[in-house]
């Protein structure tokens, strides 16, 4: 059989080359700075730590260690999405009317308020870069201010000395090479959403497509968002996605069904030691599925927290009950409204604590 080959019909729209091309590159670059940013919160999320990642917030990319104003250190990193490889020419070059690469990253961080507060002062280019130590054969992802030649560091010096309070900045400088590459990311950040989970919480489903395009529309909404905010709370919430938000929108797309054995013996509990019937019963075996799976994939330091206080008590008080109804009574007593606020229904509590009870103390 003769197999035709199907021609293409030619794209009037391609016939002739296009005019303007810069909008494409221009969306790819602020679109790789978003990505680069979501590759961050998952590295800070694996690891368990405390964050608020801000886009277009002084620099392309501004991470606090803290969720609390007084503790929080900034990290200011200014991305640059190029096939350039910089050199310390191409980084303190001015050209006319305008601020060389290392002034405009100096400007945005020194003689402000919040400067005494910023911990680390990144240039991120997929490019890389040509220092002296890439002659002498060193490849290095991060290159700090202290691995430069003396004549680098009083190039860089002389620099961003044109910029008022600079002093101390070239200390807190680094030039970082990102391991995401400069296409293709967004395949690549959900390959990591998807490589965090198995690590994380393995045997879990989970729908990695939906935690990015959830994460990733926040980012461009609040990176779209020009307005200053002075309190605090409300820059977090307009400006920034928190470590509790991202830990929120994962727990919302994974889930696993508890150990068959483990649901009916919360039945059985809930039948013959609360007396409760199937409606209530329902409501609190909700509430022990959402826990369970919160426990198991969630990186969050208030539900660990939450689980052991809940689990000390129980293990103070088991010895003097005999059922699970005046054991959790008793324990409800000694937990502190901050522990008990954090349920948003007593059945959901009660879910908790059978969980704790039955898979998370020894008795």
């Amino acid at each position: 059989m003769v197999v035709q080959a199907i021609e293409k019909e030619p794209n009037p729209l391609g016939c002739d080359p296009k005019r303007e091309k810069s909008g494409s590159d221009t969306f790819r670059k602020y679109n790789y700075q978003y990505h680069w940013a979501f590759c961050r919160m998952l590295d800070e999320h694996e690891n368990g730590r405390e964050f608020a990642i801000f886009v277009e917030e002084h620099e392309d990319v501004t991470i606090a260690d803290s969720l609390s104003p007084q503790k929080a250190a900034f990290e200011f990193n200014q991305i640059k999405e190029t096939s350039q490889k910089h050199t310390i020419h191409s980084l303190t070059k001015s050209k006319k009317n305008q601020q060389s690469l290392l002034e405009k990253l100096a400007s945005s961080s020194c003689n402000k308020f919040f400067t005494d507060k910023i911990s680390t002062v990144n240039f991120v280019s997929t490019g890389g870069y040509s220092f002296g130590l890439h002659k002498e054969g060193y490849s290095f992802e991060v290159i700090k201010s202290g691995e430069l030649t003396a004549d680098e560091l009083n190039k860089i010096e002389e620099c961003v000395s044109k910029i008022k309070g600079s002093e101390g900045l070239v200390s807190k400088l680094a030039f970082v090479v990102p391991e995401l590459p400069s296409k293709g990311f967004d395949l690549v950040v959900e390959g990591k959403i998807s490589s965090l989970i198995s690590k994380l919480a393995p045997g879990m489903k989970y729908d990695a497509n939906s935690i990015y395009g959830c994460v990733i529309r926040d980012l461009n909404r609040k990176g779209e968002n020009c307005y200053d905010y002075k309190d605090w709370p409300t820059a977090l919430k307009k400006k920034a996605i928190t470590s509790k938000e991202l830990d929120a929108v994962i727990n919302l797309y994974v889930s696993r069904k508890p150990d068959q054995n483990l649901t009916t013996e919360v039945v059985e509990i809930l039948k013959n030691e609360y007396n409760l019937k199937s409606v209530a019963r329902r409501k609190i075996i909700n509430g022990f599925n959402r826990y369970y799976t919160k426990r198991l994939s969630s990186r969050d330091n208030v539900i660990k927290q939450v689980s052991s206080s809940i689990i000390h008590q129980i293990a103070q008080l088991s010895s003097i009950h005999s059922e699970a109804k005046g054991l959790e009574d008793d324990v409800k007593k000694r937990l502190t409204k901050d522990i008990l606020n954090y349920f948003p229904s007593p059945e959901a509590f009660t879910g908790a604590f059978l969980y704790e009870l039955l898979e998370g103390v020894d008795i």
